[in-house]
């Protein structure tokens, strides 16, 4: 009988993902005779946040895509979900990054972020909050009421100000922008902190 060493399920929102991955254990029957291993599960999304992406870990994700790149990222993740290593995708990964590689932010660098955001306009700091969040072009367009095209144009305004080329740098200032003023540790943010067993 072939073995499913790993289940990709696609969604729109985190929620429902995690919605998935409880429901393995939920209905579970609490006996068998049968020796059955569970799959590492890959879940693609439609956008992310940082605590959305420490959830879907805690509960058993062992791997994190938007669904607007999966394309490109989901043969090497399946590979590497197979193999047992968490497979992150670009924005899931900067997440971690910043809270466990970098977590010593200071008062100075948050402030910093926040008066480069204050160059934006309206508009344009809805669009890299949104982009912050992960989610695709269309996704924002949707969300705003406006054309991709115009999307477009704002992310180019948005970069410009900010001096940066790419979505990952544009998130990074929107994240620095919204953490505390005052440094934290990672166990001051349990709530966020995606630390246990589900980690490695």
């Amino acid at each position: 009988m072939a073995r499913l060493d790993v289940l990709v399920s696609s969604h729109h929102s985190p929620d429902e993902a995690l919605d998935v991955l409880r429901l393995p254990r939920a209905a579970a029957p609490k006996a068998t005779s049968l020796q059955v291993s569970t799959p590492a599960h890959v879940v693609l999304v439609d956008h992310l946040s940082e605590h959305a992406t420490c959830a879907l870990l805690r509960h058993g994700a062992r791997g994190i895509l938007l669904r607007g790149n999966s394309v490109r990222h989901l043969p090497w993740a399946v590979r590497a979900a197979a193999a047992g290593t968490v497979a992150l995708g670009p924005v899931a990964a900067q997440f971690l990054v910043d809270q466990y590689v970098r977590p010593g932010r200071t008062a100075d660098a948050v402030a910093t972020a926040r008066r480069m955001l204050e160059r934006l306009s309206s508009r344009e700091r809805e669009i890299v909050q949104l982009l912050a969040d992960g989610a695709s072009n269309p996704a924002m367009a949707e969300t705003l009421g406006i054309s991709a095209h115009t999307v477009k144009d704002h992310i180019r305004g948005a970069y410009s100000k900010l001096g940066v080329d790419n979505r990952v740098q544009a998130s990074r200032i929107v994240w620095q922008a919204q953490v505390p003023t005052q440094p934290t540790s990672p166990q001051s943010r349990g709530s966020v902190a995606c630390g246990g067993p589900h980690v490695p």
